[in-house]
């Protein structure tokens, strides 16, 4: 499918920051596929990994003599299997979160949905690998590695360690939790309405105006605009938000197109028909 990105500048009328919803023209609105499932499933997968070998390192690192860890490694190739082991999940790690956000983001068209979508894979993953390090520690004698735990007996750092990070990875993970489901909604409906509006709505001449910074996403600049049309009823001006990249924000008094349904929705979108003029990427760079 076709990336929102690519047709930025992106505005909006009712959302600002990560909420703000693309949708490239030609294709309909996004959701939760199977191949977002199955990237999700791997980043999962691979933040498990990474905690129960970090943990399992600190619990070898640290234990005392009869300890249990969750994964052992063998003392005679212990560095061999660290510097491969870190190499190998980190790579995998990066691999997998990174085509998962992408992935996300292309696909919901909004950042704030992709965000929250990628975070309920990462701290469940943490959760699970710290936790099964924390379980396989006191399997041997439960009640006797909790009570040196609580002592801060020396030898049972990496159970606490493990324990603190499996409850902060599942708060975290409540967290997320409870603030995907609208996320998620919010963004199909907007990329639904941004769908309507273009084969519905009705369509309006206008020009953008370029008001203040009011922050950096990153490296992608957003600004407060003034939208300026005609329609039957008279002139208008429409307050924007306005998210893009330094390279492509429109000089003042680029051509755009207004799609109002006479019931409250409103879209923008740059002109297709014109070849906008952008500013100099130099001056919406954001500074070190």
């Amino acid at each position: 499918m076709k990336d929102w990105w690519d047709d930025r500048p992106v505005f909006s009328t009712t959302d600002h920051g990560a909420r703000i919803t693309g949708l490239a023209r030609g294709e309909s609105p996004g959701r939760v596929t199977t191949r977002l499932a199955v990237l999700g499933a791997l980043c999962f997968v691979a933040w498990g990994a990474a905690s129960l070998l970090g943990t399992s390192w600190l619990c070898n690192a640290s234990s005392a003599p009869g300890e249990t860890c969750a994964v052992g490694f063998p003392s005679g190739v212990r560095l061999l299997w660290r510097i491969l082991a870190t190499v190998v999940v980190a790579y995998v790690l990066l691999h997998f979160s990174l085509a998962f956000g992408e992935e996300a983001r292309q696909r919901l068209g909004q950042s704030r949905a992709a965000g929250l979508l990628v975070g309920s894979a990462l701290p469940a993953g943490i959760a699970v690998g710290a936790g099964a390090s924390v379980v396989t520690g006191f399997s041997a004698d439960p009640s006797g590695t909790l009570r040196r735990t609580l002592d801060f007996r020396i030898g049972t750092e990496a159970y606490a360690i493990s324990a603190a990070l499996a409850l902060i990875a599942v708060l975290w993970w409540i967290f997320v939790l409870a603030r995907l489901p609208g996320a998620l909604v919010a963004a199909g409906e907007r990329q639904a309405t941004i769908e309507r509006l273009r084969r519905d709505g009705h369509r309006y001449a206008g020009t953008v105006q370029l008001g203040r910074i009011v922050f950096w996403l990153g490296q992608s600049p957003e600004l407060e605009v003034t939208i300026a049309y005609d329609s039957p009823a008279g002139a208008h001006q429409i307050k924007a938000r306005m998210r893009t990249s330094p390279d492509r924000v429109p000089a003042n008094g680029s051509r755009v197109v207004v799609l109002d349904d006479l019931r409250g929705d409103v879209h923008v979108e740059l002109d297709p028909d014109t070849t906008p003029s952008f500013a100099p990427a130099e001056r919406y760079t954001a500074s070190e």
